[in-house]
């Protein structure tokens, strides 16, 4: 059985922001998959966390007079391993070069950093050789 969660209207305007209490507060109930307004950040984020295997897919719903996300999360022995942190340093957007990412942020399952050449993980960019200003923690 599917079970969808939708987000709550007082949510709905406010992008990728909102995805780390969504997905949080969706593992209370276990939904397959989760529903979210559809925006291009949200996309490009959706697309590195499919590609490093943390969701299993997802899929634009046009069918209604506005674009929805459907994310299809993933389970592993019936919990749901997602966790998404936004990151804010010091309450400003800091750019991360290369060298930030190779000696600061190892750490962290994942970083999700937005890059001249989009949206990737921070070993995608390390790999690149290009830095970012990040986004999301995969924790």
């Amino acid at each position: 059985m599917t079970h969808t969660y939708k987000i709550p209207k007082s949510m709905n305007n406010k992008s990728f922001f909102n995805l780390p209490y969504i997905i949080k507060t969706s593992k209370q109930n276990k939904p397959s998959i989760v529903k979210i307004k559809y925006c291009k950040k949200s996309l490009d984020i959706l697309s590195t966390l499919l590609k490093e295997g943390y969701i299993r897919g997802y899929f634009i719903d046009s069918s209604r007079s506005m674009k929805n996300i459907l994310i299809l999360l993933k389970y592993t022995n019936d919990i749901n391993l997602l966790s998404l942190k936004t990151i804010r340093l010091n309450n400003q957007r800091k750019f991360l070069s290369v060298k930030d990412l190779k000696t600061n942020f190892t750490t962290f399952n994942l970083l999700i950093i937005s890059t001249k050449k989009g949206v990737m993980s921070h070993l995608d960019a390390i790999n690149l050789n290009i830095g970012g200003f990040p986004l999301l923690n995969v924790i």
